[in-house]
């Protein structure tokens, strides 16, 4: 079986990147393709899960903790491997496009690397951290950081421990990530903004596409 194209998407919570991996399924799908899509957030709740953590409990800081003790078990790329070992395993008809969301630790870009060589591309979705802050809070989700959704000040504080790495050597540091980034996907504006620019760079990887 041929190999996918496997785009991941790093970037701060709330900076649009469920919204982008929305818009390249979209984009797929009007080219007549499918695109399977995964998070790295949904291997650290597995793991959760796993643990006996019940869902109703998770928040952010739980999560990245568990993150961390992943990474310190089973190495930096940790969630990587399990999301390729997904891919690999993948029922036919297997998607020639896999979107992977969430990627915050450079070991996880290694990884990916390693297991798709030319196939992997990297994203970075990017918008200022107050910027990101007001969605956060106006989100509202609820196993967000109570901290975070105290005010904008306290959301950029945390927002900007994660984009510099301060949490821990083996925790988020969606800088570094977006450093290593083979594209860059602004958003800055509305919705529909991103959505055109997600055509966009859509448009731009067709011919990797096609090279299956």
């Amino acid at each position: 079986m041929n190999a996918p194209l496997v785009i991941a998407l790093t970037g701060l919570p709330s900076s649009g990147k469920g919204e982008a991996a929305k818009a390249l399924q979209a984009a797929a799908a009007r080219d007549g393709r499918a695109v399977g899509h995964l998070t790295f957030s949904d291997q650290i709740k597995e793991e959760a899960r796993r643990r006996g953590v019940a869902q109703e409990s998770f928040t952010r800081e739980m999560l990245s903790r568990i993150g961390i003790e992943m990474r310190e078990a089973e190495g930096p790329g940790v969630l990587s491997a399990r999301i390729a070992g997904r891919i690999r395993d993948w029922p036919a008809p297997r998607p020639a496009i896999f979107v992977a969301d969430g990627l915050r630790h450079t070991g996880e870009i290694d990884e990916l690397r390693r297991a798709f060589g030319e196939r992997f591309i990297l994203v970075s979705v990017e918008a200022e951290p107050s910027e990101i802050a007001r969605r956060l809070i106006a989100r509202n989700r609820t196993d967000e950081s109570p901290d975070a959704l105290r005010s904008e000040a306290h959301a950029i504080r945390l927002l900007e421990q994660e984009l510099n790495g301060q949490l821990s050597a083996l925790g988020p540091n969606v800088g570094l990530c977006a450093r290593q980034a083979d594209l860059r996907l602004p958003n800055h504006g509305t919705l529909e903004e991103l959505q055109r620019r997600v055509g966009k760079l859509y448009e731009g990887l067709r011919g990797r596409m096609n090279c299956e």
